[in-house]
């Protein structure tokens, strides 16, 4: 079911935000497909590991392959239902990487280029990481040869 004009997509944050502040049981059935879409389970993982008390949770957690709703769920039933300050850990300003990777991942998640560039740096930190950005990056159409430039693919 597609959004009306207006309405906009849920982003990663809105997401995190559910897992940790609302934790309503029925989250998964009430978004659209589009919002699913945004989801990405390593992307909340990452983010969720930012707490230093949630580090071990989070590690045990993503042993498994769980399907999204499953993550939601497992993380809604075990995480405080409160408010959450997840302060990002982030390396240098500096872009290492052409500024149209950082449009797509942009579009894709629908988040800010400073977001985007966030977003890319924590794709990066492991090999599943980097799959999921080359799958994005695929999904606009990038050729495999840019992939490879940008360590990617081999």
């Amino acid at each position: 079911m597609a959004k009306p004009k207006g309405i906009k997509k849920k982003s990663l944050f809105d997401h995190i935000q559910a897992v940790t502040s609302q934790q309503s049981p029925n989250y998964w059935e009430e978004i659209s497909d589009d919002d699913k879409k945004s989801w990405s389970n390593f992307m909340v993982n990452r983010f969720l590991s930012m707490k230093p008390e949630w580090i071990d949770l989070v590690n045990e957690v993503q042993k498994y392959p769980l399907k999204p709703k499953e993550l939601y769920k497992v993380y809604a039933d075990i995480l405080p239902k409160k408010k959450q300050w997840l302060k990002y850990i982030k390396g240098d300003k500096q872009m290492k990487h052409p500024k149209w990777l950082y449009e797509i991942v942009a579009k894709h998640l629908q988040c800010s280029i400073r977001e985007a560039s966030d977003a890319v740096e924590m794709y990066e930190i492991s090999a599943g990481g980097q799959a999921e950005l080359a799958d994005i990056l695929g999904k606009y159409g990038v050729e495999q040869k840019e992939m490879r430039k940008l360590g990617l693919i081999s």
